[in-house]
């Protein structure tokens, strides 16, 4: 039986899949600074597990996909809404992209000074990125999971937020295994049944 190993998403934990169950041998990690994608996926390897596939959420979808393109001999990757930036936001002029992007970037900065200072480099490292970055290269069977709702939130954003949805969406059309999901960025939080059935199916396809 192949393992499967559990990312989560940045200020999250381990704990984020205690009501994701997969019908394979799950391990979980909790990662910790510093905020790199090269720290984080070292801390990967620290686990010693042997070959397994991968599952992670937000900033952990994004470290899984990188972790594929480290060991092209991965089995199979499940990115779970941690995409990167789209080419384009349909809908939107790229005057009215950057102007949600700069509202959005006093948000994010106000929080990392009032409420989190560790969301500040976590911040820098998500921020930058592209789709086609992430996954070019990318050999291993990839399951990529959009939201195709927003969260609370994310409502005052909703024109951007929406924008974004589609464009990571077109971006991913040509991708094999790529999922439009009636929830939001928290969808792990909730419908972990329909998600991990989902992503159950998948690896048994993929992985065996």
């Amino acid at each position: 039986m192949t393992d499967v190993l559990l990312i989560h998403g940045a200020g999250g934990s381990s704990a984020d899949w205690r009501d994701f169950h997969l019908d394979f041998r799950t391990h979980t990690i909790d990662l910790h600074s510093p905020w790199t994608w090269e720290s984080m996926l070292d801390q990967v390897e620290a686990l010693n597990l042997d070959n397994p596939a991968v599952v992670g959420v937000s900033m952990g979808g994004a470290l899984a996909v990188m972790w594929a393109r480290r060991h092209p001999e991965c089995p199979a990757v499940v990115n779970i809404d941690g995409h990167g930036f789209p080419d384009t936001y349909p809908g939107l002029t790229q005057s009215e992209v950057d102007e949600w992007q700069r509202r959005l970037k006093e948000l994010f900065d106000q929080m990392a000074t009032t409420i989190d200072p560790d969301l500040r480099p976590i911040q820098d490292l998500v921020a930058k990125g592209s789709v086609h970055e992430l996954y070019d290269g990318v050999k291993a069977p990839t399951l990529s999971v959009v939201a195709t709702r927003l969260m609370p939130p994310q409502l005052p954003f909703a024109e951007y937020y929406t924008a974004f949805q589609q464009g990571v969406l077109a971006d991913l059309a040509d991708r094999e295994h790529v999922v439009a999901f009636d929830g939001s960025h928290a969808m792990l939080d909730e419908k972990p049944r329909e998600l991990a059935a989902l992503v159950t199916e998948f690896l048994r396809v993929t992985a065996g």
